[in-house]
């Protein structure tokens, strides 16, 4: 057996001193990052240092680091779940391989590879031996925490485990409570954020993690920002969500239609790489956000005389639902 196809079968794991590994916490979630490489003389892009923690948490996830890609010639990675570039994942045992690709051709030279635990909790990493002095040497450092082009490849899986969602949305904090603004570019998400600097915390301006606990829904920050660089691993209970709507007035309106809500609340959803099996996980978080979580249609202008009313909000009563009331 050649030692790429050991080091796959055993995963790749391998005790690793102090300086070789680094924590951060992400929606509850504690991701220990392992390295060939000392940290000491890597530098992590600045975003990541809120969510940097000083050791493992109650929910933990591994990455196993290492640079220069295995030869996976005549190794059996199972069925294939996902093709298209820039992945194609499959599926052995309780083993996923996400393969990092640069074309549909079977024989497409890899870019990546990642091998993980049935569950996500647990992977082995290979990068480009390029990517070494990239991380070291650049100002771009430790771009992502798995060195994929986007950590939101692996966190989609862990998320859906969890009962929750990754959202195209800028969150914040104000008077202890998690508010919501949903849409795409240009929709006003950091226009929003900007105004609110000064008066609530900002969690993130571009993607954001509503997530199902024993007490409610709950509101946490993501190091993927847009715009605004200001974010933050707190959270907070989720207090509503704001679908936003740039108009000459400043009003906030219930949304009580909730086909209408489940529309416009699955055109924000992340859906990084769609498998079967993710995608019936998330519809039903939807379905369950859309019975527990007050929405509404946010209108405002730039002039900034929405803050007041996201106050009067936030001290509301929270109106009352009919759980079972169905809306599909």
């Amino acid at each position: 057996m050649t030692s790429s196809a050991r080091s796959l079968r055993n995963m790749g794991k391998k005790e690793c001193p102090d300086e070789h590994r680094r924590y951060f916490q992400i929606a509850g979630i504690t991701v220990c990052v392992e390295s060939d490489l000392d940290f000491n003389e890597v530098k992590f892009k600045e975003e990541f240092a809120p969510f940097a923690v000083e050791g493992p948490g109650k929910d933990n996830v591994t990455l196993h680091h290492h640079f220069g890609l295995p030869d996976l010639t005549g190794q059996d990675l199972g069925k294939t779940v996902y093709r298209k570039v820039p992945w194609a994942i499959s599926r052995k045992g309780d083993k996923w391989f996400y393969l990092g690709i640069a074309s549909e051709a079977q024989e497409a030279e890899l870019q990546w590879v990642g091998i993980f635990n049935a569950d996500h909790t647990d992977a082995v990493i290979y990068s480009p031996e390029r990517l070494k002095d990239i991380v070291r040497k650049t100002s771009q450092g430790w771009y992502s925490l798995s060195l994929f082009p986007t950590d939101q490849v692996w966190l989609a899986p862990l998320l859906a485990d969890r009962s929750a969602v990754l959202l195209h949305s800028a969150g914040v904090i104000l008077n202890g409570q998690g508010l919501l603004f949903v849409g795409h570019s240009d929709a006003g998400k950091s226009t929003t954020v900007n105004m609110l600097k000064g008066r609530a915390e900002i969690l993130c301006d571009d993607r954001n993690v509503a997530r199902c606990r024993d007490d409610g829904w709950h509101i946490h920050g993501t190091w993927s920002h847009g715009d605004v660089a200001d974010v933050s691993s707190a959270s907070a209970p989720l207090r509503a969500i704001l679908f936003l709507q740039q108009d000459r007035c400043n009003e906030i309106l219930p949304l009580t239609d909730r086909k209408a809500i489940w529309k416009l609340l699955l055109g924000t959803l992340i859906k990084s790489v769609v498998t079967a099996e993710w995608w019936q996980k998330e519809i039903d978080i939807l379905e369950q956000i859309i019975r527990d979580v007050p929405c509404y249609t946010m209108r405002f202008d730039k002039s900034g005389r929405i803050v007041p009313e996201l106050g009067k909000l936030v001290n509301a009563r929270l109106p009352s639902f009919n759980r079972r009331e169905s809306f599909l």
